[in-house]
Protein backbone atom coordinates (compact mmCIF):
# COMPACT_ATOMS: atom_id res chain seq x y z
CA UNK A 1 0.00 0.00 0.00
CA UNK A 2 1.15 3.24 -0.86
CA UNK A 3 0.36 6.46 1.42
CA UNK A 4 0.77 10.46 0.29
CA UNK A 5 2.68 12.27 2.49
CA UNK A 6 1.54 16.23 2.17
CA UNK A 7 4.66 18.60 2.59
CA UNK A 8 3.95 22.49 3.63
CA UNK A 9 6.89 24.41 2.10
CA UNK A 10 8.79 26.48 4.85
CA UNK A 11 7.56 29.62 3.50
CA UNK A 12 3.33 28.29 4.22
CA UNK A 13 4.65 27.59 7.90
CA UNK A 14 5.78 31.00 8.51
CA UNK A 15 2.79 32.70 7.36
CA UNK A 16 0.85 30.49 9.21
CA UNK A 17 3.18 30.93 12.20
CA UNK A 18 2.60 34.58 11.82
CA UNK A 19 -0.98 34.26 11.50
CA UNK A 20 -1.41 32.12 14.56
CA UNK A 21 1.33 34.79 16.34
CA UNK A 22 -0.78 37.70 15.66
CA UNK A 23 -4.42 35.97 16.90
CA UNK A 24 -2.61 34.83 19.65
CA UNK A 25 -1.47 39.19 20.39
CA UNK A 26 -5.07 40.34 19.94
CA UNK A 27 -6.22 38.00 22.52
CA UNK A 28 -3.48 38.95 25.08
CA UNK A 29 -4.31 41.81 24.58
CA UNK A 30 -7.85 41.39 25.66
CA UNK A 31 -7.02 39.18 28.36
CA UNK A 32 -4.90 42.33 29.28
CA UNK A 33 -7.69 44.51 29.24
CA UNK A 34 -10.30 42.50 31.31
CA UNK A 35 -7.37 41.63 33.67
CA UNK A 36 -7.14 45.32 34.34
CA UNK A 37 -10.65 46.94 34.50
CA UNK A 38 -12.51 43.59 35.28
CA UNK A 39 -14.97 43.82 32.63
CA UNK A 40 -15.51 41.78 29.57
CA UNK A 41 -13.78 43.36 26.15
CA UNK A 42 -16.38 42.37 24.23
CA UNK A 43 -19.11 42.32 26.43
CA UNK A 44 -22.16 41.82 23.90
CA UNK A 45 -20.28 39.33 22.23
CA UNK A 46 -19.69 37.71 25.61
CA UNK A 47 -23.15 37.90 26.41
CA UNK A 48 -24.57 36.59 23.60
CA UNK A 49 -28.69 36.36 24.34
CA UNK A 50 -28.58 38.08 27.70
CA UNK A 51 -27.18 41.09 25.98
CA UNK A 52 -30.62 42.30 26.12
CA UNK A 53 -30.92 42.18 29.68
CA UNK A 54 -27.63 44.20 30.41
CA UNK A 55 -28.82 46.99 28.18
CA UNK A 56 -31.79 47.22 30.62
CA UNK A 57 -29.89 47.45 33.32
CA UNK A 58 -27.75 49.86 31.84
CA UNK A 59 -30.55 52.27 30.80
CA UNK A 60 -32.29 51.71 34.23
CA UNK A 61 -29.00 52.79 35.67
CA UNK A 62 -28.94 56.03 33.80
CA UNK A 63 -32.30 56.96 34.90
CA UNK A 64 -31.36 56.68 38.47
CA UNK A 65 -27.92 58.30 38.15
CA UNK A 66 -29.95 61.26 36.26
CA UNK A 67 -32.59 60.95 39.40
CA UNK A 68 -29.59 61.07 42.01
CA UNK A 69 -28.41 64.13 40.17
CA UNK A 70 -31.22 66.66 40.13
CA UNK A 71 -32.33 65.38 43.39
CA UNK A 72 -28.89 66.42 44.81
CA UNK A 73 -29.27 69.42 43.47
CA UNK A 74 -32.62 69.92 44.41
CA UNK A 75 -31.68 69.15 47.79
CA UNK A 76 -29.75 71.85 47.85
CA UNK A 77 -31.87 74.32 46.69
CA UNK A 78 -34.23 73.40 49.52
CA UNK A 79 -31.54 73.90 51.92
CA UNK A 80 -31.12 77.35 51.09
CA UNK A 81 -34.10 77.68 50.79
CA UNK A 82 -34.89 76.63 54.23
CA UNK A 83 -32.35 78.73 55.61
CA UNK A 84 -33.35 82.14 53.82
CA UNK A 85 -36.85 81.02 54.90
CA UNK A 86 -35.24 81.02 58.32
CA UNK A 87 -32.88 84.43 58.28
CA UNK A 88 -36.58 86.06 57.11
CA UNK A 89 -38.58 84.76 60.04
CA UNK A 90 -35.25 85.90 62.21
CA UNK A 91 -35.13 89.43 60.72
CA UNK A 92 -39.01 89.99 61.32
CA UNK A 93 -38.91 88.98 64.94
CA UNK A 94 -36.57 91.43 65.79
CA UNK A 95 -38.21 93.82 64.65
CA UNK A 96 -41.72 92.83 66.31
CA UNK A 97 -39.97 92.35 69.06
CA UNK A 98 -39.14 96.23 69.17
CA UNK A 99 -42.78 97.01 67.66
CA UNK A 100 -45.23 94.99 69.64
CA UNK A 101 -44.59 97.17 72.81
CA UNK A 102 -45.79 100.40 70.52
CA UNK A 103 -48.81 98.65 69.55
CA UNK A 104 -51.53 100.44 71.28
CA UNK A 105 -49.90 103.57 72.45
CA UNK A 106 -46.13 104.94 71.40
CA UNK A 107 -43.34 104.50 73.92
CA UNK A 108 -40.08 106.00 74.21
CA UNK A 109 -38.70 103.52 71.24
CA UNK A 110 -41.75 104.84 69.26
CA UNK A 111 -39.65 107.05 67.41
CA UNK A 112 -36.86 104.39 66.61
CA UNK A 113 -39.63 102.33 64.57
CA UNK A 114 -39.58 103.55 60.90
CA UNK A 115 -35.84 103.34 61.09
CA UNK A 116 -36.33 99.76 62.48
CA UNK A 117 -39.10 99.16 59.63
CA UNK A 118 -36.83 100.81 56.91
CA UNK A 119 -33.76 98.22 57.95
CA UNK A 120 -36.00 95.26 58.36
CA UNK A 121 -37.51 95.88 54.85
CA UNK A 122 -34.28 96.59 53.36
CA UNK A 123 -33.22 93.28 54.87
CA UNK A 124 -36.16 91.12 53.91
CA UNK A 125 -36.37 92.05 50.23
CA UNK A 126 -32.27 90.95 49.82
CA UNK A 127 -32.95 87.62 51.57
CA UNK A 128 -35.98 87.22 49.45
CA UNK A 129 -33.95 87.91 46.69
CA UNK A 130 -31.71 85.22 46.88
CA UNK A 131 -30.65 83.07 44.19
CA UNK A 132 -29.55 79.18 43.78
CA UNK A 133 -26.74 79.06 40.58
CA UNK A 134 -28.35 82.61 39.18
CA UNK A 135 -32.21 81.21 39.28
CA UNK A 136 -34.08 83.12 42.18
CA UNK A 137 -35.84 80.71 45.22
CA UNK A 138 -39.34 82.79 45.06
CA UNK A 139 -39.80 84.24 41.46
CA UNK A 140 -42.17 81.31 40.59
CA UNK A 141 -41.81 79.68 37.46
CA UNK A 142 -40.88 83.09 35.67
CA UNK A 143 -37.54 83.39 36.89
CA UNK A 144 -35.91 85.99 34.35
CA UNK A 145 -35.64 88.49 37.17
CA UNK A 146 -35.39 88.85 41.02
CA UNK A 147 -38.66 88.75 42.50
CA UNK A 148 -38.98 92.00 44.61
CA UNK A 149 -38.71 95.19 43.28
CA UNK A 150 -36.13 97.50 45.51
CA UNK A 151 -38.02 99.80 47.67
CA UNK A 152 -36.44 103.03 45.86
CA UNK A 153 -36.18 101.60 42.03
CA UNK A 154 -38.69 102.67 39.74
CA UNK A 155 -40.21 99.36 37.92
CA UNK A 156 -39.47 98.98 33.92
CA UNK A 157 -42.94 98.60 33.39
CA UNK A 158 -45.15 100.67 35.74
CA UNK A 159 -42.72 103.53 36.29
CA UNK A 160 -43.26 102.97 39.87
CA UNK A 161 -40.75 102.14 42.74
CA UNK A 162 -42.91 100.39 46.14
CA UNK A 163 -42.13 103.69 47.75
CA UNK A 164 -44.08 105.45 45.18
CA UNK A 165 -47.00 103.60 45.25
CA UNK A 166 -46.90 103.89 49.52
CA UNK A 167 -46.66 107.38 49.66
CA UNK A 168 -49.63 107.98 46.78
CA UNK A 169 -51.61 106.17 49.32
CA UNK A 170 -50.58 107.60 52.82
CA UNK A 171 -50.29 111.24 51.61
CA UNK A 172 -48.96 113.60 53.79
CA UNK A 173 -49.32 111.46 56.48
CA UNK A 174 -52.55 109.59 59.12
CA UNK A 175 -54.95 112.06 60.24
CA UNK A 176 -58.23 110.29 62.38
CA UNK A 177 -59.25 107.20 62.73
CA UNK A 178 -61.51 106.70 59.28
CA UNK A 179 -58.23 108.29 57.79
CA UNK A 180 -56.10 105.26 59.43
CA UNK A 181 -59.06 103.08 58.43
CA UNK A 182 -59.11 103.77 54.65
CA UNK A 183 -55.57 104.05 54.08
CA UNK A 184 -54.79 100.93 56.39
CA UNK A 185 -57.75 98.68 54.37
CA UNK A 186 -56.14 100.37 50.98
CA UNK A 187 -52.79 99.16 51.19
CA UNK A 188 -53.78 95.53 52.41
CA UNK A 189 -55.95 95.79 49.09
CA UNK A 190 -52.55 96.97 46.99
CA UNK A 191 -50.84 94.17 48.74
CA UNK A 192 -53.36 91.47 47.80
CA UNK A 193 -52.96 92.53 44.73
CA UNK A 194 -56.94 93.06 44.57
CA UNK A 195 -59.25 93.30 41.53
CA UNK A 196 -60.53 96.44 43.09
CA UNK A 197 -57.43 98.44 43.13
CA UNK A 198 -57.39 101.15 40.52
CA UNK A 199 -55.08 102.07 38.77
CA UNK A 200 -53.90 98.53 37.95
CA UNK A 201 -50.05 99.77 38.62
CA UNK A 202 -50.15 100.17 42.46
CA UNK A 203 -51.04 96.12 42.84
CA UNK A 204 -48.38 93.85 44.31
CA UNK A 205 -48.16 92.17 41.50
CA UNK A 206 -47.68 94.63 39.19
CA UNK A 207 -44.57 97.18 40.95
CA UNK A 208 -43.78 95.75 43.71
CA UNK A 209 -43.45 92.10 42.43
CA UNK A 210 -41.54 90.83 39.45
CA UNK A 211 -42.37 86.95 39.49
CA UNK A 212 -45.67 84.64 38.36
CA UNK A 213 -48.96 85.68 39.88
CA UNK A 214 -50.21 83.13 42.09
CA UNK A 215 -53.33 83.51 39.63
CA UNK A 216 -54.35 83.21 36.12
CA UNK A 217 -56.47 86.07 34.54
CA UNK A 218 -59.47 84.07 34.83
CA UNK A 219 -59.12 83.49 38.43
CA UNK A 220 -57.25 80.27 38.67
CA UNK A 221 -54.24 79.57 40.50
CA UNK A 222 -50.91 79.32 38.20
CA UNK A 223 -48.68 76.92 38.20
CA UNK A 224 -45.71 76.60 41.14
CA UNK A 225 -41.99 75.65 40.32
CA UNK A 226 -42.51 71.50 40.95
CA UNK A 227 -39.41 68.50 40.35
CA UNK A 228 -39.90 65.21 39.67
CA UNK A 229 -38.25 63.33 42.04
CA UNK A 230 -38.97 59.74 40.60
CA UNK A 231 -40.50 57.56 37.88
CA UNK A 232 -43.48 58.45 39.37
CA UNK A 233 -43.45 61.41 41.91
CA UNK A 234 -43.76 64.71 41.44
CA UNK A 235 -42.94 67.20 43.97
CA UNK A 236 -44.50 70.79 44.20
CA UNK A 237 -42.03 73.02 46.24
CA UNK A 238 -42.58 76.48 44.55
CA UNK A 239 -42.51 79.29 47.35
CA UNK A 240 -42.90 82.81 45.97
CA UNK A 241 -42.87 86.14 47.48
CA UNK A 242 -46.35 87.07 46.41
CA UNK A 243 -47.57 84.26 49.15
CA UNK A 244 -49.60 85.96 51.81
CA UNK A 245 -46.72 85.08 54.65
CA UNK A 246 -44.67 86.98 52.91
CA UNK A 247 -46.93 89.98 51.70
CA UNK A 248 -48.10 90.46 55.02
CA UNK A 249 -44.61 90.78 56.06
CA UNK A 250 -43.94 93.43 53.42
CA UNK A 251 -46.99 95.73 54.19
CA UNK A 252 -46.63 95.26 57.97
CA UNK A 253 -43.12 96.71 57.69
CA UNK A 254 -43.64 99.39 54.52
CA UNK A 255 -46.59 100.67 56.66
CA UNK A 256 -44.04 101.34 59.12
CA UNK A 257 -41.28 102.50 57.19
CA UNK A 258 -43.34 104.87 54.93
CA UNK A 259 -44.82 107.16 58.54
CA UNK A 260 -42.85 108.39 61.18
CA UNK A 261 -45.32 106.76 63.60
CA UNK A 262 -44.13 108.99 66.78
CA UNK A 263 -45.84 111.46 64.25
CA UNK A 264 -49.55 110.09 64.73
CA UNK A 265 -51.37 112.36 66.84
CA UNK A 266 -54.68 110.52 66.90
CA UNK A 267 -54.57 108.02 69.59
CA UNK A 268 -57.34 105.73 67.92
CA UNK A 269 -55.64 106.65 64.66
CA UNK A 270 -52.35 105.80 66.57
CA UNK A 271 -53.77 102.35 67.72
CA UNK A 272 -55.77 101.26 64.17
CA UNK A 273 -52.23 101.72 62.00
CA UNK A 274 -49.58 100.88 64.17
CA UNK A 275 -51.05 97.66 65.58
CA UNK A 276 -52.60 96.69 62.04
CA UNK A 277 -49.23 96.85 60.83
CA UNK A 278 -47.66 94.77 63.86
CA UNK A 279 -50.60 92.49 63.18
CA UNK A 280 -49.53 92.13 59.19
CA UNK A 281 -46.26 91.16 60.82
CA UNK A 282 -47.63 88.89 63.48
CA UNK A 283 -49.38 87.35 61.05
CA UNK A 284 -46.66 87.35 58.41
CA UNK A 285 -44.14 85.49 60.56
CA UNK A 286 -46.87 82.65 61.91
CA UNK A 287 -47.41 82.35 58.01
CA UNK A 288 -43.36 81.66 57.74
CA UNK A 289 -43.50 78.98 59.88
CA UNK A 290 -46.06 76.92 58.30
CA UNK A 291 -44.63 77.71 55.29
CA UNK A 292 -41.13 76.32 56.65
CA UNK A 293 -42.78 73.28 58.18
CA UNK A 294 -44.32 72.20 54.77
CA UNK A 295 -40.90 73.05 53.19
CA UNK A 296 -39.04 70.39 56.19
CA UNK A 297 -41.83 67.75 54.84
CA UNK A 298 -41.07 68.16 51.36
CA UNK A 299 -37.16 67.96 51.89
CA UNK A 300 -37.52 64.66 54.33
CA UNK A 301 -39.29 63.23 50.85
CA UNK A 302 -36.34 64.57 48.69
CA UNK A 303 -33.85 62.42 51.52
CA UNK A 304 -35.89 59.42 51.67
CA UNK A 305 -36.32 59.21 47.65
CA UNK A 306 -32.46 60.07 47.32
CA UNK A 307 -31.62 57.45 49.93
CA UNK A 308 -33.46 54.68 48.03
CA UNK A 309 -32.11 55.79 44.45
CA UNK A 310 -28.44 55.36 46.18
CA UNK A 311 -29.47 52.01 47.67
CA UNK A 312 -30.64 51.18 43.90
CA UNK A 313 -27.59 52.74 42.82
CA UNK A 314 -25.63 49.99 44.68
CA UNK A 315 -27.99 47.15 43.26
CA UNK A 316 -28.08 47.96 39.63
CA UNK A 317 -23.77 48.10 39.96
CA UNK A 318 -24.47 44.77 41.61
CA UNK A 319 -26.14 43.30 39.11
CA UNK A 320 -23.89 44.95 36.06
CA UNK A 321 -21.04 44.00 37.28
CA UNK A 322 -21.94 40.36 37.52
CA UNK A 323 -22.82 40.16 34.12
CA UNK A 324 -19.86 41.87 32.47
CA UNK A 325 -17.55 41.50 34.65
CA UNK A 326 -14.66 38.68 35.16
CA UNK A 327 -13.11 36.80 37.25
CA UNK A 328 -10.21 38.45 38.29
CA UNK A 329 -8.36 35.39 38.93
CA UNK A 330 -9.50 33.59 35.98
CA UNK A 331 -8.36 36.87 33.56
CA UNK A 332 -5.11 36.49 35.15
CA UNK A 333 -4.80 32.92 34.88
CA UNK A 334 -5.96 33.26 30.78
CA UNK A 335 -3.26 35.85 30.46
CA UNK A 336 -0.40 34.25 31.71
CA UNK A 337 -1.34 31.12 29.61
CA UNK A 338 -1.75 33.09 26.37
CA UNK A 339 1.58 34.68 27.01
CA UNK A 340 3.08 31.67 27.11
CA UNK A 341 1.78 30.39 24.18
CA UNK A 342 2.57 33.52 22.20
CA UNK A 343 6.36 33.59 23.71
CA UNK A 344 6.19 29.78 22.49
CA UNK A 345 5.05 30.30 18.26
CA UNK A 346 7.45 33.45 18.62
CA UNK A 347 10.01 31.23 19.04
CA UNK A 348 8.94 28.73 16.18
CA UNK A 349 8.52 31.95 14.01
CA UNK A 350 11.58 32.96 14.92
CA UNK A 351 13.22 30.05 13.54
CA UNK A 352 11.62 29.07 10.71
CA UNK A 353 12.39 32.37 9.21
CA UNK A 354 16.05 31.43 9.60
CA UNK A 355 15.45 28.14 7.57
CA UNK A 356 16.63 27.57 4.16
CA UNK A 357 17.79 25.22 1.45
CA UNK A 358 21.34 25.77 2.50
CA UNK A 359 21.21 24.56 6.43
CA UNK A 360 20.81 21.01 5.13
CA UNK A 361 23.12 20.77 2.37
Amino acid sequence: MIGTVRTMATQDMLVSQRRVAADLSQRVAQAGQEASTGVKADIYRALGLRSSEALTLRAGMARNETFIASNEMLASRLDLTALTLRQTRETAQGFLDLAVSNADMPTQTAGELQRAAQMALDRLIGNINTTFRGVPLFAGTDSANLPLQPWDDAHPVTGLAPRDVLATTIGPGIGDLADATAKANRLTEIYASAATVFPVDERFEATFFNGTPRLTAGGLPEARVTARIDETTVLPHGIQANDPAFTDLLRGLSMLAATDAATIADPEAYRLWVGTAVNAVSTGITGLIDTESRLGGQQQMVDETLRMQREREVLFNSQVLSLEGVDPYEAATRLTNLQTQLEATYTVTSRLSRLSFLNFM
